[in-house]
């Protein structure tokens, strides 16, 4: 499943907040947009009704978006391969179902360090205690933006589409 051209939506997806953020049309930058709060057990998967799903639906359909860029958290900062990575996989695939988008899925590797770095190089005493989702997110989604212009062709830009081997 290719994406149509057009905007895409970064998401960081955890089991309490989503970090979501946005490219421009062209896809040449990504900025963050807002945490949405899962309710809930706060475990990995999609449950069936889940008011977030609404809420990015909405988003969905006030940006445009064309395409979803999920992160995924293949690997520990240690280098150890994360167990719960399938989890990561299967909540992607169902949120790209719920939201008829094709969904590029990414190693999120150090996105949520790299917006802690983001935010203690500009951010204020106040901000520290904010949730960095979005800004990971962002992360994600701009290194996906950033790897080789080859969005029909998952595979060498570095990321794989729902329902292909990693």
């Amino acid at each position: 499943m290719v994406s149509l051209p057009g905007a895409l939506m970064g998401v960081d997806w955890g089991g309490r907040r989503v970090g979501v953020a946005l490219s421009d049309p062209s896809r040449t930058l990504a900025r963050p947009l807002v945490v949405l709060v899962r309710t809930g057990s706060g475990e990995i998967p999609l449950s069936e009704g889940e008011e977030v799903v609404a809420a990015l639906l909405k988003l969905v359909s006030l940006h445009e978006i064309t395409g979803l860029v999920f992160g995924v958290p293949y690997y520990h900062l240690s280098g150890d391969p994360n167990p719960h990575a399938p989890l990561f996989r299967l909540a992607g695939e169902a949120l790209a179902s719920a939201l008829s988008l094709p969904v590029f899925f990414v190693d999120e590797g150090q996105s949520s360090e790299t917006a802690r770095e983001i935010r203690e190089t500009h951010g204020g005493a106040r901000r520290r205690r904010d949730p960095l989702d979005h800004l990971a997110a962002a992360t994600l989604l701009q290194g996906f933006l950033d790897s080789p212009k080859t969005f029909g062709d998952p595979v060498a830009s570095g990321a794989t589409v729902s329902g292909e081997a990693q």
